[in-house]
C-alpha cells in the first residue's frame, strides 16, 4: 500500500501546474505590473489555478489579490507558454491572458508582491522581468497567440 502512495506522489511532482498571468489593460489603456518581493523583478499579475477553479476564475482571484483590482473582460489568450524552466522555482505551465481591469492600484499580498504600477504600452520598464514576463509582453504586443 504504502508503495503504490509513493509512486502515485511521485508521479504528480512530476507534473508541471498550471497557472495563469495577467496583460492587464486599465481604461486609460496603461498596463499594470507588479514588482515581486522575492527578486525585485517586474512581472505580469497572476499565479496558479487552485483546485475547483476555472482559468478565469483564478484569474479575477489573482488580479484582486495582487493589485486590487477588478477583472472586466477576458480579451484573448496570448499564449500558453509550457518551458521546464521558465519559472525557477517550479515546472508550471503558464496560460497568459490579456485581460480588462478596473479599479484603484494597491498591493494585495505583500508577502509577495513589493509594488503595483501601470505604464503606457511604449513606456514599460526596461526590466529586470521575473520569470518569462518580458517575452510574454513582446508576444502580446506582436499580437500573436504562442505555444511554446
Amino acid at each position: 500500500m504504502l508503495s503504490w502512495l509513493w509512486a502515485g506522489l511521485r508521479s504528480l511532482l512530476r507534473r508541471p501546474l498550471v497557472a495563469v498571468s495577467l496583460i492587464a489593460t486599465l481604461p486609460n489603456g496603461e498596463l499594470v505590473l507588479i514588482q515581486r518581493q522575492d527578486d525585485g523583478g517586474w512581472s505580469l499579475p497572476g499565479g496558479l489555478i487552485d483546485r475547483g477553479e476555472t482559468v478565469a476564475q483564478a484569474a479575477a482571484r489573482e488580479l484582486r489579490e495582487e493589485t486590487g483590482l477588478r477583472l472586466v473582460s477576458i480579451e484573448r489568450c496570448v499564449g500558453i507558454y509550457s518551458a521546464p524552466d521558465r519559472d525557477p522555482r517550479l515546472h508550471s505551465v503558464c496560460i497568459a491572458l490579456a485581460v480588462t481591469v478596473a479599479g484603484d492600484l494597491q498591493v494585495g499580498d505583500r508577502h509577495e508582491v513589493r509594488a503595483v504600477a501601470s505604464f503606457p504600452p511604449d513606456r514599460l520598464p526596461s526590466g529586470p522581468y521575473s520569470h518569462d514576463h518580458a517575452r510574454q509582453l513582446q508576444d502580446y504586443q506582436s499580437g500573436a497567440v504562442v505555444i511554446a
